[in-house]
């Protein structure tokens, strides 16, 4: 990809901070659009510009990521959390599309949040998805959805539109795996309910790998961000014990996920067997397939 001005939402997570890595080692001007700016500021030496409001922003942009969007497992769903589930993905992005139209932007490509949540949950492997399934009906599907609604005013201001359907996100110092290291090497880990439910994961590296490959090829529309062997919680259960060599020793019943996390048990309960038809297609290659060579790799490496 030749040097392009990038303007990314959600650049400061554990996602977007390791894109902007990639990108300032390409040579490409960025835009953050930030809480924190005086963070990016400090965390990128004043590399990265950074804006706490679309009113801040100036000029025109070659390429669009939006990828802000408060953590869907942070904390149980109570009412309160669910707006501010709402409010940090379609409310913002609406917000995005409004400035973008207004101030006239015209993008080489918009890359638009999602998450494989659209297609709903289910309690094991028996049906697989394409970027074609239809949407679920659950919290986190009609929030998806939602989702990708707000951002579809934004097709008509680039050449190029992609949603980024992104299924579990594995790295060493974030997402999932940040919050499971410490229980997992105490030996409390455990195989939650019947262990059936399927959990579509990708690399951060491969993430990354499979962004600029998006960015720099002919695909438009849905694409699944998953690597191409989902596993069970209960193979990733064994596989993240074997890479930490500590025992899982503290299964969760299904009661007592519910007991604990209300409606959101079910991002534990259930999962989605999905697969990354158009990575493939377009000839995508992962370089790290494999769930037990991943983890191998994060924690020995």
């Amino acid at each position: 990809m030749n040097k392009q001005r990038i303007f990314i939402t959600g650049g400061s997570g554990f996602i977007g901070s390791r894109l902007i890595d990639r990108w300032l080692q390409q040579g490409h001007l960025i835009t953050v659009l930030s809480r924190r700016p005086e963070w990016v500021a400090q965390r990128w030496s004043g590399q990265v510009a950074a804006v706490s409001a679309f009113q801040q922003l100036s000029g025109s942009f070659d390429v669009l990521v939006n990828l802000a969007g408060e953590g869907i497992a942070d904390s149980r769903w109570t009412r309160a959390r669910k707006a501010e589930l709402f409010d940090s993905r379609v409310a913002l992005t609406a917000d995005l599309a409004r400035w973008a139209t207004l101030t006239g932007q015209r993008f080489k490509v918009v890359l638009s949040g999602s998450a494989i949540g659209y297609y709903g949950g289910f309690a094991d492997d028996s049906i697989s998805l394409n970027e074609q399934a239809s949407a679920g009906s659950d919290f986190a599907a009609r929030l998806c959805a939602e989702w990708e609604q707000a951002a579809a005013p934004l097709k008509e201001l680039t050449e190029r539109f992609l949603v980024l359907r992104t299924g579990v996100v594995l790295g060493a110092d974030g997402g999932m795996l940040k919050r499971l290291k410490l229980p997992f090497s105490l030996g409390l880990g455990g195989v939650i309910g019947d262990g059936r439910q399927v959990l579509s994961w990708i690399g951060l590296e491969d993430y990354c790998r499979a962004v600029d490959f998006l960015l720099d090829g002919q695909i438009s529309g849905a694409v699944n961000m998953t690597a191409p062997q989902p596993q069970s919680n209960r193979t990733f259960t064994q596989a993240l014990s074997a890479a930490l060599h500590r025992p899982a020793l503290m299964p969760i019943p299904a009661f007592v996920a519910k007991a604990a996390f209300g409606e959101m048990s079910v991002l534990l309960l259930q999962g989605q067997k999905v697969m990354p038809e158009c990575l493939t297609a377009a000839g995508f290659q992962f370089e790290q397939p494999h769930l037990h060579d991943l983890l191998s790799h994060i924690y020995h490496h």
